[in-house]
């Protein structure tokens, strides 16, 4: 019985797995069929030519510097935002005076053009700076609403049952709270994390951030290397993938200390 159940949790890992490479099989295929179409380097470079441009940069030593150094930004920013966020959403739960007063700020920095807050980043910080503050400004918003949603989203009944019967209140946090907002908050970093990627790289093409993926395109961009861009682009992707991959393999170990 074990050895068929076994089977059958590996076929399902195999359909799942085959979804994603005929996506991807997709795209390359239709970045083949264009790149065949235009037969220009300039508009849309062939895969074998751009590959070819990724190994050149994958041998280098400073293209290691600089995702390490993009990385890093990127990391400082989300890290700063999710404390940020966590520390101002717990109390808003549960003083909802507060919750007011913040909901027309967080409304506002939610709705203003990413391109003006990295714009007005450049004016108050240094390029070293714009891309980690351009990060926090955007994504605390969003880590905010969805810690916020995640906690007042506790099952009303636990917890006036909890209040009731005066459970103490590190108990009530470890076995209410937490697990009831886990599943939220790991969903809220996944989806946020390959955006603060995004936001790094944008505001480092525009601050000239010193040994940055960002400068790297932006330069590909001026030499007409498109073939160099695109494989920066392919690095970023990876770089967001792996990002989510991590904390996707964290859920589940959380999952299953919840259910534990």
């Amino acid at each position: 019985m074990k050895i068929n159940k076994l089977t059958q949790n590996q076929k399902t890992a195999i359909v799942s797995l085959l979804y994603p490479l005929f996506s991807l099989a997709l795209i390359f295929a239709l970045w083949a069929i264009t790149a065949a179409y235009y037969d220009s380097d300039l508009l849309i470079p062939s895969i074998g030519t751009t590959f070819e441009k990724l190994g050149e940069l994958l041998v280098q030593k400073q293209t290691y510097v600089d995702v390490a150094c993009t990385l890093l930004r990127a990391l400082r920013g989300f890290v700063l935002s999710f404390a940020i966020a966590l520390a101002l959403s717990v109390p808003a739960a549960f003083f909802k005076p507060f919750a007011r007063i913040l909901a027309p700020i967080v409304a506002v920095m939610r709705s203003t053009p990413t391109m003006s807050v990295i714009l007005l980043c450049l004016l108050w910080t240094n390029t070293q700076v714009a891309p980690v503050f351009v990060t926090v400004l955007i994504i605390f918003p969003l880590l905010y609403t969805a810690f916020y949603t995640a906690i007042t989203g506790v099952d009303k009944k636990l917890t006036d049952m909890a209040r009731v019967y005066r459970v103490p209140f590190m108990t009530r946090l470890l076995k209410l709270y937490v697990p009831s907002m886990l599943p939220t908050v790991f969903s809220a970093v996944r989806s946020t994390l390959s955006l603060t990627v995004k936001l790094t790289i944008a505001a480092e093409v525009l601050a000239q951030t010193r040994n940055s993926i960002g400068v790297d395109m932006q330069l590909a961009n001026l030499y007409l290397e498109t073939p160099v861009l695109i494989a920066w682009t392919l690095i970023a992707i990876v770089l967001g993938a792996v990002l989510e991959l991590i904390v996707y393999a964290l859920g589940k170990l959380c999952m299953r200390w919840k259910n534990a």
